[in-house]
């Protein structure tokens, strides 16, 4: 993986992240060269102030650009100028404290951004919401072109990630595909968390059926060819939800998550560093997507995500795509993932070695190879096209 900060994992993996969802390494550069020079001599505070400041400042450049398209009709461009606005938002706010009050007002600004981002560049989306224990939970419906009904996959979002990140990264090439895509922010992610404080819980098998009631009932969309992938943590809620919900014809982890394991739980505890930490403040961030005070209660409360009694009710298709060199969540929860899916109607292990690379978390570092392979899988299943 492209490392701009060799010593901070964390950091690095937010810039592959941006990379990946379309940011420009110019700009990227402007935020990152002032910081890769003072990493080791600040505080941690005040690195990431300085991260916040840098990405936003860029953030807003992008809407001045993009404001300055739209005042001369030229909607399409400020459309990219718009989404890249909201990539770089959401990379500001991503390793800072949910205490910060900025960091929701961060997370708005990339929110509107999007929205009004995929509106003026005239992509086939829509929001879709459903109710959910009082409050409602949301998603961006990609449709590819044609009047269908196309197939879809609803796409589950992992610990920290969002929907708009993932419809930046894989909407287009599944409608090259035919395929429709149902990005969704469950419980504990995105606007779930931020706007309306819904903990991640270990039974999205709920609100996933509530999206599948709803896409059932849209008209470009085929009741009969609909499944779900999830990333990272996504990893366990996908094989959880297709086990449960058997009106779903296959399911994708775009990297497993089989179970919490010890390594993961000391490292919320701050007692090992068996696996790298994808964020500044991993600790802060699970007590607040499980709403919970303590730090060990919300590790017992993540710990339930256990796919151990649940994998063998899984009966449609499974592919697993995992990276040899994943420093989050190792291999072996790829491999008990597929020898756990005995009820399956086939079960793939997809292996990104460090040869051929996409071989980081979730295939971070070339994420084109590993959404390429994961789709055409999945139009090869749900009657989309390879070419």
């Amino acid at each position: 993986m492209f490392e701009y900060f060799p010593n901070n994992y964390a950091w690095s993996l937010s810039v592959a992240a941006s990379l990946s969802i379309g940011g420009e390494m110019s700009e990227i550069d402007i935020a990152c060269k002032p910081l890769s020079a003072t990493t080791s001599t600040l505080s941690r505070a005040a690195a990431e102030e300085a991260w916040y400041q840098n990405w936003s400042r860029l953030g807003e450049h992008l809407l001045d650009l993009a404001d300055k398209d739209l005042g001369r009709g030229w909607k399409f461009s400020a459309g990219e100028k718009l989404l890249r606005a909201c990539n770089y938002f959401l990379i500001a706010e991503r390793n800072m404290s949910h205490a910060d009050p900025r960091r929701l007002a961060t997370y708005r600004k990339a929110h509107n951004a999007f929205a009004e981002g995929v509106s003026s560049r005239g992509d086939r989306a829509e929001r879709i919401t459903v109710p959910y224990k009082g409050k409602e939970l949301a998603g961006w419906l990609h449709l590819p072109e044609g009047q269908g009904p196309h197939p879809c996959m609803i796409f589950l979002n992992g610990f920290d990630s969002i929907k708009e990140m993932h419809y930046l990264m894989y909407a287009k090439s599944a409608a090259k595909r035919g395929i429709a895509m149902l990005f969704v922010d469950q419980e504990g992610t995105g606007e779930a968390q931020r706007f309306h404080h819904l903990p991640k819980g270990h039974d999205t098998e709920i609100s996933a059926g509530l999206f599948v009631d709803a896409l059932e009932k849209h008209g470009s969309i085929d009741a009969n060819r609909i499944g779900v992938a999830g990333i990272s943590a996504g990893g366990y809620d996908a094989p959880r939800v297709a086990a449960f919900e058997k009106r779903l014809k296959c399911c994708v982890c775009v990297g497993a998550l089989f179970y919490i394991d010890q390594a993961t739980q000391d490292m919320f505890l701050g007692k090992g560093k068996n696996v790298s930490e994808g964020l500044s403040n991993m600790a802060e961030h699970l007590m607040t997507v499980t709403c919970k005070d303590d730090i060990h209660e919300a590790v017992a409360e993540f710990a339930r995500r256990d796919l151990t009694d649940v994998i063998a009710q899984l009966e449609c298709p499974l592919l697993v795509a995992h990276g040899e060199n994943d420093r989050q969540v190792p291999l072996y929860h790829a491999e008990k993932t597929v020898e756990g899916a005995v009820n399956a109607a086939e079960a793939e292990l997809k292996v990104f070695t460090i040869g051929e690379g996409s071989c980081e978390h979730c295939g971070i570092d070339i994420k084109s190879m590993t959404a390429d392979y994961c789709l055409d899988w999945v139009a090869d299943r749900l009657g989309g096209t390879v070419g």
